[in-house]
């Protein structure tokens, strides 16, 4: 039996409809009443409870052998470092951990640290682990971008020119369930990125293509950037972070693309174009 944390975000859904598709066992942890009803009503086993709430996520873990972990708190180290420890206490026999691209413990970017907190304390707890390193998601042009795109506004980022290996998020979701169900994954550090690398002003251009009409993008200084998502009321730290991340796209450290998918799952990345035209009325 498997079970999901962070089920209703954007690779725990995916994830979700891959392990149905897989007929495999699962269970989903929902972090809220109407989060287990949606579930529920798609036909998934869902547990009322977070990472937070130990008793709640300890009660999930009855039954469970295999984990797939991710918090999406800004300090998520706080309760997946407990998580690991509840789960192995459990009989937790293998973890999958969501983690990111770039990750050091020494790095510059406290979100990274905070992965590597996790990542180590995995390496250290004696159970079998799948570590994904994934790169930037192409859903986040329909989260964070649409409405902005369909209000004929520019996109903004502190990104500059540089490239980033944009991954779906659906590929990541068919790399961690062919590590919970399959064998041989054990031990391992995967790095997930599309086929290939677009900046954000290539990708607003792809999207002035489709929708023939301009979308601009806008490279904003690291300090308008903090400005904005701390007056958007964002907590410092994480907007420090985010600051940061796109720090090291614009030295490279996401123009960077592996067969790392293909090699898990056995079929090629998706491309972004096709992502785009896919979505393409969420930013009509």
């Amino acid at each position: 039996m498997i079970l999901v944390t962070g089920s209703t975000g954007k690779v725990g859904l995916a994830l979700i409809d891959a392990l149905s598709a897989a007929g495999a066992p699962f269970k989903a942890l929902a972090h809220s009443d109407a989060s287990a009803q949606s579930l529920a009503a798609k036909g998934v086993q869902a547990v009322r409870g977070d990472l937070g709430d130990r008793v709640a996520y300890r009660a999930a873990l009855g039954g469970v052998d295999r984990l797939f972990l991710l918090s999406s708190a800004p300090h998520g180290s706080e309760l997946e470092l407990p998580a690991i420890q509840d789960a192995k206490a459990a009989g937790v026999r293998h973890v999958v951990k969501l983690s990111a691209l770039g990750t050091e413990a020494d790095s510059s970017n406290p979100l990274f640290r905070e992965h590597a907190r996790v990542e180590r304390a995995l390496e250290e707890s004696g159970l079998a682990f799948t570590i994904l390193r994934p790169t930037f998601f192409m859903q986040n042009w329909v989260a964070f971008y649409s409405h902005a795109i369909k209000a004929g506004q520019p996109v903004y980022a502190n990104a500059g020119s540089a490239r980033l290996g944009w991954i779906d998020t659906r590929d990541i979701a068919a790399a961690a369930a062919a590590a919970l169900t399959g064998a041989g994954h054990e031990g391992r550090i995967y790095d997930l990125t599309g086929p290939a690398t677009f900046s954000y002003a290539e990708v607003a251009e792809k999207l002035s293509t489709l929708l023939d009409r301009k979308v601009a993008y806008v490279a904003v200084p690291d300090a308008a950037a903090y400005q904005a998502m701390t007056g958007m009321g964002m907590d410092p730290w994480y907007a420090y972070g985010m600051v940061v991340l796109n720090q090291g796209v614009r030295r490279g450290q996401a123009d960077v693309t592996t067969g790392t998918v293909e090699l898990v799952t056995g079929k090629p990345p998706r491309a972004l174009g096709a992502f785009l035209q896919e979505n393409l009325p969420a930013f009509k």
